[in-house]
């Protein structure tokens, strides 16, 4: 089981959920954009590769003992230009990047091999979505921001009449409503089973007063 630890974000300038979208800020005309991305290569060379296969190469190094390769996050950032040529970031954008949120990364599990909890509620700040090889999730859930750790899955249930039923769900390991928190995830697509068989994908979760569900049309998706 994998944990990820409670902790707020705060973005003074913009609040972007999307996949992928832009903002404008009037007061110093400076436009920001957002992206899902997955950290690439090393060192100096070290860039990000958008869900859209877009390379940002940032204007100032990322910090090699923090950020690895493989690492998932959203990042907002002001581009600034296709400049500069670089030996392994050939035509990258080159941007400079004001806020990272990490995503948590997890392959889903079946519905039948988990003996843990997925009992307590979320809510989604955006529709789920198909992205960069993945099944996307931005949503919020209570936490008291005590450092415990909180627990996120996405069980695969069943396949009935050509429809794969998944669950997308929360443990707060026993901790107390409190504040709301904001986090990222993401699933490999590739770690669902038998999805080949299934024309449609539905998504269920709790959310604080009901159950709440998504449907996705699978055809040119997987």
């Amino acid at each position: 089981m994998r944990l990820f630890k409670v902790h707020a974000v705060l973005m003074v300038l913009v609040l972007l959920t999307a996949s992928s979208c832009m903002s404008y800020d009037a007061t110093n005309y400076t436009y920001y954009e957002s992206e899902w991305c997955v950290v690439q290569g090393k060192g100096s060379q070290m860039a990000l590769v958008t869900d859209d296969k877009v390379i940002l190469k940032p204007s100032e190094s990322l910090d090699s003992m923090r950020f690895k390769a493989g690492d998932r996050y959203r990042v907002v950032y002001i581009p600034l230009g296709n400049q500069g040529t670089y030996s392994t970031v050939s035509g990258a954008k080159q941007v400079q990047v004001t806020n990272f949120q990490p995503v948590l990364v997890e392959d889903v599990l079946q519905r039948t091999q988990f003996n843990g909890l997925v009992a307590d509620p979320v809510w989604m700040n955006t529709d789920p979505f198909f992205g960069g090889g993945y099944l996307n999730f931005d949503f919020q859930f209570y936490s008291t921001e005590t450092g415990i750790k909180h627990s996120i899955h996405l069980l695969q249930d069943s396949l009935v009449n050509r429809k794969l039923y998944v669950r997308f769900g929360h443990d707060a390991n026993g901790d107390a409503k409190g504040k709301t928190s904001s986090a990222l995830a993401s699933f490999p697509i590739s770690s669902l089973k038998h999805a080949s068989e299934a024309d449609s994908m539905i998504v269920t979760m709790k959310e604080v007063y009901l159950y709440q569900s998504y449907r996705f049309a699978l055809k040119d998706t997987l």
